[in-house]
């Protein structure tokens, strides 16, 4: 029995998998502050359902935040309450959530595989999935999508035992629901979508190559599992409709979920094969059983004789027509005259407004499951002519899941490189799959030399941008956007960010290329095994070493420091009375309300005046002078405010300056902090 073998059975699988993803992401859990912005809106709106006892509304401070459903909230609420409470302001106990998520999505990914490619095969490809950069990056990140691929995977799973086994299970049509409802009240549609994706794909391609796409499915009708679905779901929706005054659903249909169909939604758009190219970098260590995996299904699934491979560039025809006219269409619409008023006038203008490309994959379904039932496919085509196997049968259905759902997102006009995940479990499995049969024998030397260029691309990638010259390159870039400091004082107060410790570095550039060699010598589990390794000591340099280290692409961090010099942090304890909130001018990021309190102002609600009573002071300004479209501007109200205090007899204590590149709008800022004492200044 071979290493693989005692690996991948009985309980160790589990427990291996578990700590491989919960291991590679922990020191970013706890060493990376609140990241800008998506993760500090999430956490403070979970944060203030704690504060304010409302677990059904969710706010943003004064703001309703209807965007997504509440699941995640009251995960991290929950974590939070267990771990601290919100008055501790410490980001990693809304981390938690996505952690476990992420680890279990490891778990669901071997379970998943273990009907589809069997058990080698499987435990391969979840390390592969469970060590990816993209999937240890979200789980440390306090949002939806480390739990939402558990879910989604889980629910493939249980809907991957129903197609492979056609028992017609009752107990995995329940999981398969259950995970619907919670996946539904995490991110809305997502998981539902690419579950479909899966299954319906899965069946139509059996439909269309053997004339019957089977019933494997019709538990999924049985009326307990929808019934499910609706008590997970309804409940909670009525309840907000009625806590926003109907608000919520015309937020996150009408405004958030639409406007990422019409267009780059808050100016996330990207380039042609935008989550292709990220797969060097974000599908690392995988990318070594990336392309081998693709080789696999194509070798496993295309047809053996003649009329099937005309059948099969007949399908790539249809596929690529349906394509150019979507694309036609992405483009014309908007162009074509349209009635002002009336029904079918506010029809065309509606779909002229949205993008139908990401449409692409779901009319590819139903044209086939459409021309599939006509006589002419039947009798034009090799329908049912080749017996097929189970396992090409698996295949397809991981083949549905991974091509679909990247086309999908590929397609869609609001592009983020972490919208892909739910996808790369398939993808994992299949290069697991690739990687098993390469063990057994199968060689193909230009697809072996192709993924080597892969990884090690990649692996460039990863350790160029990791390496302290590289940092020290940007610190000098941008050191000459500041209007308000010279470039040499700024990157003297960055000193101390160029040099960090390079121990993981150096084991991580030794692992890829030991991996490397291992592959070329076609050693494929020890390959996989070293690239795992090389990915877990590279992401462990960037989360406890790197990224930790540079304070001056964080601003709230660096705000911190600035604020810290006159004792201005609230609840702090400091030789000072500390302030009891922090009155912020030309700075708002999330961050900085989620880690320094609630309570505190920023724009445009900050006022412009010191106040008349005196029970108020000490007060603390956080001033950005690098904000160029305040109104009045920085400069002459840090004049207004020195006058006020002159006039009043105040106490000024002031910092220097701190300076930081804010990374979620390019922006320079520079920070001082500005005290203002009462009764003679503080010491």
């Amino acid at each position: 029995m071979t290493l693989l073998d005692r690996l991948s059975t009985g309980w160790k699988p589990w427990f291996v998998l578990f700590i491989l993803t919960f291991g590679a992401a922990a020191p970013g859990v706890f060493s990376l502050p609140a990241l800008d912005r998506d993760e500090s809106r999430f956490a403070q709106a979970s944060k203030e359902m704690l504060e304010e006892q409302d677990y059904i509304r969710i706010q943003y401070q004064d703001e309703l935040r209807n965007k997504k459903p509440a699941g995640i909230h009251w995960l991290q609420a929950a974590s939070t309450a267990v771990f601290t409470g919100p008055e501790a302001k410490q980001i990693w106990t809304y981390r938690v959530p996505s952690w476990l998520g992420a680890a279990f999505g490891t778990l669901a990914c071997f379970w998943t595989g273990l009907v589809l490619v069997g058990r080698r095969a499987s435990f391969v490809g979840a390390a592969l999935f469970g060590a990816t950069l993209l999937l240890t990056s979200e789980a440390h990140i306090s949002k939806t999508d480390g739990m939402l691929v558990f879910l989604t995977t889980l629910s493939i799973g249980a809907l991957a035992r129903l197609y492979m086994r056609r028992d017609q299970s009752k107990a995995m049509a329940l999981l398969f629901w259950a995970c619907m409802g919670t996946s539904f009240l995490i991110k809305g549609p997502v998981t539902p979508m690419v579950a479909a994706y899966a299954g319906i794909g899965a069946w139509v391609w059996t439909k269309a190559t053997d004339g019957k796409g089977g019933d494997w499915w019709r538990v999924l009708l049985w009326w307990p599992g929808p019934a499910i679905f609706v008590a997970m779901v309804l409940p909670w929706f009525l309840w907000i409709q009625a806590a926003t005054d109907g608000q919520y659903i015309k937020g996150a249909v009408g405004k958030d979920l639409k406007d990422k169909f019409t267009g780059a939604s808050e100016g996330h758009g990207g380039w042609a094969f935008y989550h292709l190219t990220h797969i060097p970098a974000w599908f690392f260590p995988a990318t070594l059983f990336f392309v081998p995996g693709l080789v696999a299904a194509w070798k496993t699934i295309g047809p053996a004789r003649a009329r099937g491979v005309a059948w099969l560039k007949h399908v790539v025809l249809i596929a690529a027509a349906l394509f150019a006219g979507l694309l036609v269409l992405n483009y014309l619409l908007p162009f074509l005259p349209r009635p002002d008023s009336g029904l079918a006038g506010q029809a065309l203008n509606t779909i002229a407004t949205l993008k139908p490309l990401p449409a692409w994959p779901a009319l590819l379904l139903v044209f086939f499951w459409w021309a599939s039932g006509r006589d002419q496919w039947m009798t034009r085509w090799p329908v049912g002519e080749e017996v097929i196997s189970e396992e090409t049968r698996a295949i397809r259905l991981l083949a549905a899941w991974a091509v679909l759902t990247y086309a999908f997102f590929e397609l869609m006009p609001t592009l983020l490189s972490h919208y892909i995940l739910p996808a790369y479990p398939a993808f994992g499995l299949l290069a697991g799959y690739a990687a098993t049969k390469m063990m057994e024998g199968e060689y193909w030397p230009v697809t072996r030399w192709v993924s080597i260029a892969l990884f090690a691309l990649g692996a460039i990638l990863l350790l160029a941008v990791s390496f302290p010259g590289v940092t020290t390159y940007f610190m000098a870039e941008t050191a000459g956007d500041f209007s308000t400091a010279f470039p040499q004082d700024v990157l003297a107060n960055w000193t101390e960010y160029r040099e960090f410790p390079l121990w993981f570095w150096w084991v991580g550039f030794a692992l890829c290329g030991i991996a490397i060699i291992e592959f070329a010598r076609r050693h494929e589990c020890n390959a996989a095994m070293f690239a795992i390794y090389a990915a877990v000591a590279i992401g462990w340099h960037v989360r406890i070493f790197m990224l930790p280290s540079q304070v001056w692409v964080q601003p709230t961090e660096t705000a911190r420091l600035a604020l810290e010099d006159v004792c201005g942090v609230p609840g702090e304890a400091c030789d000072w009375p500390a302030p009891d909130r922090i009155l912020a001018l030309g700075y708002a990021e999330p961050s900085y309300i989620l880690t320094l309190g609630t309570q505190n102002l920023h724009p445009p609600e900050t006022p412009l005046d010191l106040p008349q009573d005196l029970s108020a002071y000490p007060v603390v300004y956080l001033v950005n002078l690098e904000d160029r479209k305040a109104e009045p501007p920085i400069q002459d109200e840090l004049v207004h405010l020195r006058a006020q205090a002159d006039r009043m007899g105040l106490c000024v204590t002031e910092t220097e300056s701190y300076y930081a590149l804010n990374y979620s709008n390019g922006d320079p800022v520079n920070f001082r902090a500005l005290r203002f004492d009462h009764g003679g200044c503080p010491g």
